[in-house]
């Protein structure tokens, strides 16, 4: 099953439910960049945005055989974040002057339909500088953070050594953090999405 390949949500939650980790690492790396630009918003804080989500996905994880879904996964996932959010503020956790900027994030759909268009913009720069790599080092990346192969099945699978592919690996993402460099909190997703 593959990242961007269309998936049936109720099956995908299934098999998740069932103990699926490769189920939940595709749901995991589609869905954690938005979730964090998400409460980056509303936060302003890196750390705690971060916390947040993996706080989310945890519970997520672990309590997926209970979920019954009435829509998709992304606005189960987007109301999840956005409890946890309320928990933080309601356990002072957060800054008061957060509250005064809250409601705006609370109108459904429009920072989701916002978030995701700014992911996708990531999404297409990132696959725009893959597409430039020289060909060995753009198949050794793709295969790795694509197809999530580890480095030994990689260097199996084109023959080559377990050090060469982690060397193209490295390189290529260099490539993409120098490019990427000047995107203010897109360093963060970037690395998360790319691990």
């Amino acid at each position: 099953m593959a990242l961007n390949s269309p998936v049936n949500e109720r099956e995908l939650l299934a098999s998740i439910a069932d103990g699926d980790h490769h189920a939940f690492t595709l749901l995991y790396k589609q869905y954690w960049p938005l979730l964090y630009l998400h409460v980056y918003r509303m936060l302003d804080d890196e750390e705690l945005a971060g916390d947040v989500v993996q706080e989310t996905f945890a519970w997520f994880w672990q309590n997926a055989s209970s979920i019954r879904l009435t829509g998709s996964i992304s606005s189960y996932l987007y109301s999840a974040i956005r409890n946890h959010v309320f928990n933080l503020i309601r356990r002072e956790k957060v800054k008061s002057d957060y509250l005064k900027d809250l409601s705006v994030f609370i109108e459904e759909g429009y920072y989701q339909v916002e978030d995701e268009l700014r992911y996708q913009e990531l999404v297409n720069e990132i696959e725009s500088e893959i597409d430039r790599m020289p060909l060995r080092m753009r198949e050794v990346f793709n295969l790795s953070r694509k197809e999530l192969l580890s480095h030994k099945q990689i260097a199996e699978k084109l023959n080559i050594s377990e050090s060469t592919v982690r060397e193209q690996v490295k390189r290529a993402l260099k490539i993409l953090r120098v490019k990427l460099k000047d995107r203010p909190y897109v360093l963060m997703v970037f690395i998360h999405l790319l691990r």
